[in-house]
């Protein structure tokens, strides 16, 4: 019979894949302990040792001494403790095995069911993500829709407003001219008053005055032929004075027909403004929507901008930021294509062509003549590099009429959007290829950070009091100040 060694589990009580590869040596030995027991049952083997124990001793003569047959009995005993002793050892170990492997099967059920509890999590968090992808990119379309709806209002809009300002002007124009008018009248008025009653007692009574008069007839004639040349230039001063009322008079009319014109446009400028702002609301709140995963990003440039300690700090800093961003994406393109990872290089080469794509088409190298917009009507009286107290000016300066709209003068997106140290309500307009268009003076914003805009959508307006107010746009390329004007 051959000697079973009990079986051991291997000792790695602490861990959990430790207790794995035990069961599944043991899994491994099972068949190899089983293999080496007989065909036939354990107990007849025994039971067969045994007869054939006895059949040898009964052969044996029965001269032998008593001590003999003590020392034969005692050898006896000892062979069937032997023989016993592998029947129980192997039935522990067989039991051993049989609960390891059960132990094994439990632990892989359990393993192959976390499995799937991890593929299932996964699955759902990568469909997740997809969906929350489709719904910004969604967002983001609806987003740009909008603002390219608002273009159209916006520049209904901006004309209505600029053919009210131009009527104010006419009508500022025929005020004047009135007031002129009177002035005149009244000075004439004042310079006929003391001959008056003398023109009209020569109008009636001419030979009667003339005769009455105490003087030579030399004299009187002289008189005379003054007087008539006096009336004849008071008829003259009488024709200018009719003609002047009589231009008094139209510009009344006029003045009266215009004041109605403005009026209906300031109607039309209400209903107009009410659509505009409504539609910049709707994609402003799309653009909310589509810029959920972007906060971080749009934060930090509002942080970094509301650091610096001045305009050109702001705009160098944004600059800063982006063309940090291009070259970590330019290194890890370089990087992904030595070491011979296609799938990163194209990642990262998607993520920059996104980012150049979101910034904006930039502006044109040299921009045809009136390929431009008028940012905002009004009347421009200051131009990019006219003398002012503090040297060249540096952008354009607009008078404008209370509560004008302002409009993107380019494509891009919004990198800054917040009242700024003196400045007042200022936008940084990313244009892309490092354009910025920085517009400040404004007294409301219709736009957030990070929102895409197209060229021409509103981005807010001017004060509404009845004094003019200035709008300031400078244009840079890179940290470099250029003239705006050809962009315009």
């Amino acid at each position: 019979m051959k000697h079973i060694r009990p079986f051991s589990s291997p000792v790695c009580p602490s861990s959990h894949w430790g207790k794995l590869a035990g069961y599944t040596a043991l899994l491994v030995a099972v068949p190899t302990l089983l293999a080496g027991y007989p065909a036939m049952p354990l107990q007849a083997a025994t039971t067969h040792h045994k007869k054939a124990a006895t059949a040898h001793h009964s052969t044996q003569t029965a001269a032998k001494t008593s001590a003999r047959e003590n020392k034969t009995r005692s050898t006896h005993t000892r062979k069937s403790k032997m023989a016993a002793e592998p029947s129980v050892m192997s039935d522990r170990s067989v039991r051993e095995a049989q609960a390891a492997v059960n132990a094994a099967h439990a632990q892989h059920e359990a393993m192959e069911q976390e499995k799937a509890r991890q593929a299932a999590a996964v699955a759902q968090s990568r469909s997740q993500n997809e969906a929350a992808q489709a719904a910004a990119a969604e967002a983001k379309n609806r987003a740009l829709s909008l603002s390219a709806a608002t273009v159209s209002a916006t520049s209904q809009l901006q004309s209505t407003e600029q053919q009210i300002a131009d009527l104010q002007d006419q009508i500022s124009d025929v005020k004047k001219e009135q007031a002129s008018l009177q002035a005149a009248l009244v000075q004439d008025a004042h310079a006929l008053a003391p001959i008056l009653p003398l023109a009209e007692r020569l109008s009636l009574y001419p030979s009667d005055t003339l005769l009455a008069a105490p003087m030579p007839q030399g004299d009187a004639i002289t008189g005379f032929l003054v007087l008539r040349g006096l009336s004849r230039q008071m008829e003259q001063e009488a024709e200018g004075m009719r003609a002047r009322q009589a231009r008094l008079t139209a510009l009344n009319t006029t003045l009266t027909n215009k004041l109605a014109e403005l009026n209906q446009l300031e109607q039309t400028q209400t209903h107009q403004r009410d659509t505009v702002r409504q539609q910049a609301a709707l994609a402003r709140e799309a653009q909310k929507q589509a810029s959920a995963t972007a906060i971080s990003t749009t934060h930090q440039l509002q942080a970094a901008t509301q650091r610096a300690a001045s305009l050109q700090d702001a705009v160098s800093k944004l600059d800063a930021l982006q063309a940090q961003a291009e070259s970590a994406l330019q290194k890890e393109i370089a990087a992904a294509e030595r070491a011979h990872e296609a799938a990163r290089a194209k990642a990262a080469r998607r993520k920059m062509a996104a980012m150049v794509k979101t910034q904006g088409p930039g502006l044109a190298e040299h921009p045809s003549a009136g390929s431009g917009l008028r940012p905002v009507a009004g009347t421009l009286i200051s131009t990019w590099g006219s003398a002012t107290e503090s040297g060249p000016a540096t952008g354009m300066t607009y008078r404008t009429p209370p509560g004008a709209s302002v409009r993107a003068p380019c494509a891009g997106t919004v990198d800054f959007a917040a009242p700024f140290r003196t400045y007042g309500q200022m936008l940084i307009l990313n244009c892309g290829r490092h354009y910025r268009f920085i517009m400040a003076g404004l007294s409301g914003l219709a736009v957030d950070m990070g929102q895409s805009l197209t060229k021409g959508a509103p981005i807010g307006q001017m004060g509404s009091s009845r004094g003019s107010g200035t709008l300031f746009i400078q244009l840079r390329h890179g940290q470099k100040t250029i003239n705006p004007a050809p962009f315009l």
